[in-house]
């Protein structure tokens, strides 16, 4: 309920002083508990009314949000799609074929890891990661799905999954430190185990308070993940440069 049906509840439940009033003062007569009856229902028609203007309101609002989010999302997409085919066409009219052909395998890995994005089964966590841009201009993000990955198909608590990758995503953006000399890069890889789901995250650039960042990831994951630090012997997480972590998601028992 918003502040002002609230406000409207509480003037209401005011207003009914009025004909209670005229109850007590004018005993005995019928006219003042119909008045009473009247007033009761004019003033919760009022009041429901106005609760429904607001939540019309507030809809419209998510609404126009959600639409902005789309538009400046496609925006950002169309921006980096022109880019590509900017320097493809450039290598094209100075001759180039191998380093066209290299373009356009590159916009096609891209497309798909767009494609499998979409498809991790949990709508908010895909449009968190497709619109990271137009959001955060300290670090940039890489995600890599897994050929096949998906929430549901995995076993997944989908609603918990989201809500901790986006905390850990968020901890590291707010710690990325702005530098000119170097990009900040996280990178995610989503892979499928046995018995679990595996997220690992490669960050390369600079970051603020490094010291307690394990803390802090493991505050966000609430105990929804066990987070290892980085093991340089493991050839999928070892990096000549930056910090990788390491968190297992684990299935949820399926019914036999």
């Amino acid at each position: 309920m918003s502040r002002k049906s609230i406000v409207w509840a509480v003037v209401a439940a005011v207003s009914l002083l009025i004909p209670a009033a005229a109850m007590f003062v004018w005993q005995g007569q019928g006219w003042p508990a119909v008045l009473f009856v009247v007033w009761t229902i004019g003033a919760a028609a009022a009041f429901v009314a106005s609760d429904r203007r607001s939540e019309r309101r507030r809809h419209a609002r998510m609404l126009e949000l959600m639409q902005n989010s789309a538009i400046e999302t496609l925006s950002h997409h169309r921006h980096d799609w022109m880019n590509e085919l900017q320097i493809l066409y450039g290598y094209l009219r100075l001759g180039k074929p191998d380093k066209a052909v290299a373009v356009v395998d590159r916009i096609r890995r891209r497309m798909e890891q767009d494609s499998r994005i979409s498809h991790l089964g949990v709508p908010k966590l895909a449009a968190f990661f497709l619109s990271f841009r137009t959001v955060c201009d300290t670090m940039r993000l890489e995600v890599d799905v897994e050929e096949g990955f998906g929430v549901k198909d995995r076993g997944l608590d989908g609603e918990r999954l989201t809500s901790a990758v986006i905390g850990l995503v968020n901890v590291m953006r707010f710690r990325a430190a702005a530098s000119s000399e170097e990009e900040n890069v996280l990178r995610l890889r989503f892979r499928s185990e046995e018995r679990q789901a595996r997220l690992v995250m490669t960050f390369e650039g600079r970051l603020a308070g490094e010291d307690s960042l394990v803390a802090e990831l493991e505050r966000v994951l609430d105990g929804f993940g066990r987070l290892t630090e980085e093991n340089r012997s493991d050839p999928e997480t070892a990096t000549a440069a930056g910090r990788t972590i390491v968190v297992a998601f684990p299935l949820e028992e399926r019914a036999v």
